[in-house]
């Protein structure tokens, strides 16, 4: 799976390959993304958060999955941080 990753360590954003997991061995079995393999920090926060956007440009609907982590005790990124807004952790579309 393609994404891109905004990640406190870096100074501009990256094109990735996240891991899948299968649930089977079938053609038809089902694919989940594994963004665990690309977020660091995982001691500070084990958890990541995921969530969906819909942007509309014009006729057509785009719909991105957001995978994050965030936390106070993680890095400040400055590729998500904007204005007096500080995001603490990475995220990956």
């Amino acid at each position: 799976l393609r994404c891109r990753l905004y990640s406190a360590s870096w100074t501009r954003p990256r094109q990735v390959t996240m891991l899948m997991r299968c649930s089977g061995r079938s053609r038809t079995a089902q694919h989940f993304p594994v963004p665990e393999s690309l977020l660091e920090e995982a001691a500070v926060q084990p958890y990541v958060h995921n969530c969906f956007v819909n942007v509309w440009e014009e006729r057509y609907i785009h719909r991105f999955c957001i995978f994050f982590k965030r936390h106070s005790r993680l890095r400040a990124n400055v590729l998500l941080s904007t204005g007096g807004r500080k995001f603490q952790g990475d995220a990956v579309v």
